[in-house]
């Protein structure tokens, strides 16, 4: 890319920023505990199940919570299903037919590994919409997820009714791309810790509690077992997410997206900072944008019934 091509996008990313934070909404949150305490005999691990897709693409795990609107969650860089927080899945499935599943190379989701790109991966999730006969579900990517669901909205818009990005980061030179420092604690480098890792994905005043949270508040159904992230998934997957990086075509083809689309961004992120939210806002025709005050990347964990209940409003609109 030239320097004028550059400085050009970054002027359009600015102009776009400015314009797109008029449009905002911002949502405070009444603070939620963490640690929440999930009966282990009733709550919403205690029947999932595991189950299989055969898909042309490979197999692909995942678990079908609740009853409803079908409504499937994408998950982000060098996550299994399990990284979703349990109260959020359990107040979604109260009115939804809640889909979660793990991406190529993850736990038992056993296509193709060879290659790890955001296409591949978005194919993958219209291959298990189709596998299960979804019809108009919203569809919800988180982090890299979001990148993914965008991705399946610019190739298949059929599979998609609606669709929520959460920290989301814009593809190509409308987007800030990851630090160079949250890469590498995100990555699992030798030496890095749990309190490494709760430092980027929470705010300051959060990552205490997070510490001793995180993992009790998982979706951590008994059958499902334990699947390290390997080293082939990891670097696949951030390979993919740097070619997002420099994938200025998904920037354009978005603006011909027609989906109803809710941005969420936490204001307190610096994974996915905010100005990724404020470009897809201008990016998307019919894209709503909550900016969420308070919030870090992994915002489902602070406010997972509050934000449950704010998608649960959108997908019923």
């Amino acid at each position: 890319m030239t320097l004028a091509a550059s400085l050009c996008g970054l002027t359009a990313l600015a102009t776009a920023a400015s314009a797109a934070t008029a449009h905002a909404d911002i949502q405070r949150y009444t603070p939620e505990p963490m640690c929440k305490t999930m009966d282990p005999q009733t709550g919403i691990e205690a029947t999932a199940r595991e189950q299989i897709a055969e898909t042309p693409r490979g197999q692909f795990a995942y678990y079908r919570l609740g009853q409803g609107s079908p409504l499937v969650l994408v998950t982000g860089f060098r996550a299994t299903l399990t990284e979703w927080d349990a109260a959020f899945l359990t107040e979604l499935a109260k009115h939804h037919d809640v889909i979660v599943f793990d991406n190529r190379g993850v736990g038992r989701s056993e296509a193709d590994t060879s290659t790890f790109s955001i296409d591949d991966m978005a194919r993958d999730t219209a291959a298990l919409i189709d596998a299960l006969h979804l019809q108009k579900a919203t569809v919800v990517g988180w982090s890299m997820g979001g990148a993914i669901v965008q991705q399946l909205a610019i190739d298949s818009p059929a599979s998609i009714g609606k669709m929520v990005l959460m920290s989301a980061p814009a593809p190509g030179s409308f987007g800030i791309p990851l630090s160079p420092q949250v890469e590498a604690t995100l990555s699992g480098k030798p030496g890095v810790t749990l309190a490494d890792v709760m430092g980027v994905l929470f705010p300051a005043a959060d990552v205490s509690n997070a510490e001793r949270c995180f993992k009790q508040d998982m979706f951590t159904p008994a059958d499902y077992g334990k699947h390290p992230i390997s080293s082939t998934v990891t670097a696949g997957q951030t390979e993919a997410l740097r070619n997002w990086e420099s994938n200025d075509q998904a920037g354009q083809a978005l603006r011909a997206v027609r989906i109803p689309t809710l941005v969420m961004s936490g204001n307190d992120d610096t994974v996915v900072v905010q100005k990724n939210a404020e470009a897809l806002k201008q990016l998307l025709p019919h894209a709503r944008l909550l900016v969420v005050d308070g919030a870090g990347h992994a915002m489902m964990y602070q406010y997972p019934v509050a934000l449950a209940r704010t998608i649960n409003s959108f997908a019923g609109e």
